[in-house]
């Protein structure tokens, strides 16, 4: 008897495999949770209580418990005990402060973010590539009936709009060898993706900067996105402002302008703040030294 025939995947593609129920990534144990928590005070940007961490995440409350409390012990959450809260302490901050630098010193991504939120009136979206998805790394939105988004969010790259802009950077046969392996893995969508329509989306987002998406990944919603002039380790960056389905058609030219403009003031040389020189300190190897009990 035959063995039933199996698809081949390319293997020069990090895969990142995600079940219907699981957006965020297949969890890796506690380094998967202890990111999500500190990724929850991005968010919500206040002291949060244990039983609010442990709702807000689905975790078990005792669980959470111990992680803030290990979180606490390793100097990354402080502890307000008359108040029962926890609140994240400037070791966070510094651990990704260098690599912001380098973002800052080709434009401010941050203020960027919120003057899109702000004057479209909906959600901005910064993205970039997690494997054959395209990643949410920021979330600002103006109003709060968005539900369900936040940072690290994964969205079909080849469906959603700001996966659009990121293959757009790519050579056309990398782009179908993507394409290639979603229709080997994905049993999210019923139809596989036609490589050929895909790529005139993309020939066009070169031609214009702009990328679409009409239902393309939530039934209701619809994205217009495009490149951010900043790139992150070589990584390309992705923004998209998300609107209602019925309102595309109507705020499509005034999103443009809009993201035309933002990137004019935040990226353009000689706008916006002069840019400081960092001076970079010598510092020695790293080592973890461990004493004996």
């Amino acid at each position: 008897m035959n063995s039933p025939e199996t698809v081949s995947v390319e293997s020069d593609l990090a895969l990142t495999q995600v079940a219907p129920d699981m957006p965020y990534g297949r969890p890796v144990g506690s380094l998967h949770r202890a990111l999500e928590v500190l990724e929850l005070f991005s968010v919500e940007q206040r002291p949060l209580k244990v039983g609010e961490v442990a709702q807000r995440l689905g975790y078990p409350q005792s669980s959470t418990s111990v992680l803030l409390r290990g979180l606490t012990d390793l100097g990354y959450l402080q502890q307000d005990r008359r108040a029962r809260t926890f609140f994240p302490t400037l070791r966070v901050s510094f651990l990704g402060m260098w690599l912001h630098q380098q973002v800052l010193s080709q434009g401010n991504l941050l203020d960027f973010m919120e003057m899109l939120a702000s004057r479209s009136g909906h959600v901005a979206m910064l993205a970039m590539q997690n494997g054959l998805y395209a990643q949410y790394i920021h979330i600002v939105s103006a109003r709060t009936s968005r539900v369900g988004l936040k940072p690290g969010l994964l969205r079909p790259i080849c469906r959603s709009a700001v996966g659009k802009v990121l293959l757009s950077t790519m050579e056309d046969d990398k782009v179908l060898r993507i394409v290639r392996n979603v229709n080997a893995v994905d049993v999210d969508f019923p139809d596989p993706v036609d490589g050929k329509a895909l790529l005139q989306e993309i020939q066009e987002c070169r031609r214009t900067g702009f990328a679409f998406s009409l239902d393309g990944v939530t039934k209701g919603s619809s994205v217009i996105a495009t490149r951010v002039p900043v790139d992150v380790g070589g990584a390309p960056l992705a923004v998209g402002i998300g609107v209602h389905t019925w309102q595309r058609d109507e705020l499509q030219e005034s999103i443009k302008d809009l993201l035309r403009e933002a990137m004019r003031i935040h990226f353009c040389p000689g706008n916006g703040e002069q840019q400081r020189q960092r001076v970079q300190v010598h510092q020695p190897s790293y080592q973890v030294i461990k004493t004996s009990s």
